[in-house]
């Protein structure tokens, strides 16, 4: 009897084991993901699909736990909290942690769509770079251009000098080259800045100004947009390294069809955007063609001048394959 017993405890335990492990299976890999902006921010209206994507595409295989945003984690820590496993995925901008590789700026200068920095040489280029830092990079999840916001109406770039404009560390070089004083505020604090005069407009994406209330205060917006907003999705690198090659294979290819509709959602939003803007009565300012075409210069040569100065070995690549 106490040798039946025994095998039969030992064939409950194994059970019960078999069980664990089954359930543990099933349930699959759960990931962590923090972006940088307020999961609810209109911005980040792709963050959140790409992870019901993922979500739907490896159905108990593995999920991705949204736990938020810069409440989680402060948005230029995130990159550090990334680094150390806090979490494992980082819808991030390279603006923010592009002091660990200056390089990283190209993305807001490339003049490529995501699916041609994937064809050509962009895209293999930033994942090295990336792993450079210690994280892998997949893809972007924003798409647009910034443009430049004012109280008073602008007809040139002289009417710029000695403006007071709310800037932020991608656009300072810019700035400085049009002569325009930056203003260092926090997006929570813009609305009343403007109000008090002390900033006399921003520069901003097409979204999300009107729903932070500033353009209760600057009606004119100059409609030459540049650079491109520079969103990436960004894994830890153990997070990344531990998926199956499979899994891995999987998630990109969902990305790359990802990024075509997330530019499609934008294109809609921004033309949908303006259409609302100029019924608040916002206005659209178009330089004349020479005056244009010095402003966009300005913007440009600005940032491959802060390249220059701080990777000078790499802007002659860099500059190859951010055109077509």
């Amino acid at each position: 009897m106490g040798s039946l017993r025994k095998t039969l405890v030992i064939a409950l335990l194994l059970t019960a084991a078999l069980s664990f492990f089954t359930s543990a299976s099933a349930a699959g890999k759960t990931l962590k993901a923090v972006c940088f902006l307020p999961k609810t921010h209109n911005l980040a209206v792709m963050s959140v699909e790409w992870v019901k994507r993922v979500n739907k595409a490896f159905e108990g295989e593995l999920e991705v736990k949204y736990i938020g945003g810069p409440e989680i984690t402060a948005s230029k820590q995130q990159i550090q909290a990334l680094q150390n496993g806090v979490f494992d995925i980082n819808f991030n901008v390279t603006s923010y942690y592009s002091p660990l590789a200056p390089e990283l700026n190209a993305f807001q200068l490339s003049k490529l769509m995501p699916w041609e920095e994937r064809k050509q040489v962009f895209y293999d280029f930033m994942q090295k770079r990336h792993e450079k830092i210690g994280v892998t990079y997949l893809g972007r999840w924003l798409y647009g251009p910034f443009y430049l916001w004012t109280k008073e109406r602008v007809s040139g770039l002289e009417d710029l000098e000695g403006l007071k404009l709310r800037t932020g560390p991608m656009y300072i070089y810019f700035m400085n080259k049009l002569g325009v004083s930056s203003v260092s505020i926090k997006p929570t604090d813009v609305y009343t800045a403007l109000e008090r005069g002390t900033a006399d407009g921003f520069a901003w994406p097409l979204l999300g100004a009107r729903e932070l209330g500033w353009t209760d205060s600057c009606k004119y917006l100059i409609d030459h947009g540049f650079y491109m907003m520079d969103g990436t999705i960004i894994f830890n690198r153990d997070t990344w390294e531990g998926l199956t090659e499979a899994t891995r294979i999987k998630l990109e290819k969902l990305t790359a069809d990802f990024e075509r509709d997330m530019v499609a959602y934008f294109e809609s939003e921004m033309q949908a955007e303006r259409e609302r803007l100029e019924k608040e009565g916002v206005e659209f300012i178009r330089f004349p063609e020479a005056e244009a075409e010095a402003y966009l210069d300005k913007a440009y040569s600005a940032y491959w001048e802060h390249l220059e100065n701080k990777v000078p070995d790499l802007v002659p690549r860099l500059k190859e394959i951010t055109t077509e």
